[in-house]
């Protein structure tokens, strides 16, 4: 996708409004006085008081979390390059938020290296807050079985059975999965429902790719990502669009843009389509996306919910 592609096809996204023909038909109506909106989405360069606006609108952190509850993030945070990992003011922002509301424990459910704090001018500011949260023992790229860590469950799924979670995955009361709408080499999209696989050990991510009818099979790969999915959803989706790389996916370097948004959810398969549209994709092409919805994980018509577009603070 060239940049003039990339321009073409996020014109919906014009100055008559960010949300555009393409979702205002119906979109903004909500379903009840006291409903809140399916999807918020938001846009703007600050990205940490931009999140936590976003998800006031949402119904507010209270909506998800209570007093008391142990809540596990996971968060697109491993790779270096510019546009390949989720901008670190983001988990900050939510964490902050989790712990407002009262909750007892917020843990990273992958590793968090300290130099990928490093990298938000507020890190020395919001110290307490990455002070207090708790972090995974395990790397995401080389995480081996270990079943003070793991643990090998079944799946209820089509081409994946079985896979070797994290135990955080199941004892935290909520997950919040936090990644980036980037490009990925073999899914195409990354996006949350492939963040899903930072739960898995690098041998069971492996297998992914490898255990369809060839290498990085399109079909297989969207379907265990989906099949993975079955195990637990999110109880809350936010997906980093602000500036994400559109080639050379998943680690970068890649071509840049920079849409400016935040999107957040609570239909995962929802929030991952709609973000795919803000990277230039035609609307239904990504296949994880759609073996999802076929599935009954989401519903991938965002077009159809109730979506509600969030102006930032002048």
């Amino acid at each position: 996708m060239d940049r003039r592609s990339f321009i073409k096809r996020s014109g919906f996204f014009g100055a008559a409004s960010m949300l555009g023909p393409a979702l205002t038909a119906g979109a903004m109506t909500l379903k009840g006085n006291n409903s809140y909106p399916d999807i918020c989405i938001i846009n703007g360069e600050n990205i940490f008081e931009n999140t936590k606006l976003l998800l006031e609108n949402l119904g507010g952190m209270g909506r998800f979390v209570k007093p008391g509850q142990k809540v596990g993030l996971l968060v697109n945070s491993e790779f270096t390059n510019r546009g390949a990992y989720v901008s670190p003011d983001m988990p900050l922002s939510v964490a902050k938020m989790c712990f407002d509301a009262g909750a007892s424990e917020v843990r990273n459910l992958q590793m968090i290296s300290p130099r990928y704090w490093e990298r938000t001018p507020l890190s020395e500011q919001y110290a307490e807050v990455i002070d207090n949260l708790v972090n995974n023992e395990y790397k995401p790229s080389s995480a081996k079985f270990d079943p003070e860590h793991f643990s090998r469950v079944e799946v209820p799924g089509i081409s994946l059975k079985e896979a070797e979670v994290v135990n955080d995955f199941f004892t935290c009361d909520v997950y919040i999965n936090i990644s980036i709408a980037k490009h990925h080499g073999s899914s195409i999209y990354t996006g949350a429902l492939k963040n899903t696989m930072g739960i898995n050990t690098r041998e069971n991510c492996v297998t992914f790719h490898t255990g369809g009818p060839e290498r990085n099979d399109p079909d297989h790969l969207a379907q265990c990502i989906v099949d993975l999915n079955k195990l637990r959803l999110a109880d809350l989706t936010i997906v980093d669009a602000n500036e994400v790389i559109v080639t050379n996916g998943p680690s970068g370097p890649g071509e840049i843009i920079t849409p400016r948004k935040v999107v957040a959810g609570t239909d995962m398969v929802a929030v991952d389509h709609l973000s795919t549209t803000l990277i230039g994709h035609e609307y239904g092409a990504i296949l994880t996306v759609e073996k999802a919805h076929q599935d009954g994980l989401g519903d991938m018509d965002f077009r159809k919910l109730n979506i509600k577009e969030v102006h930032p603070v002048a």
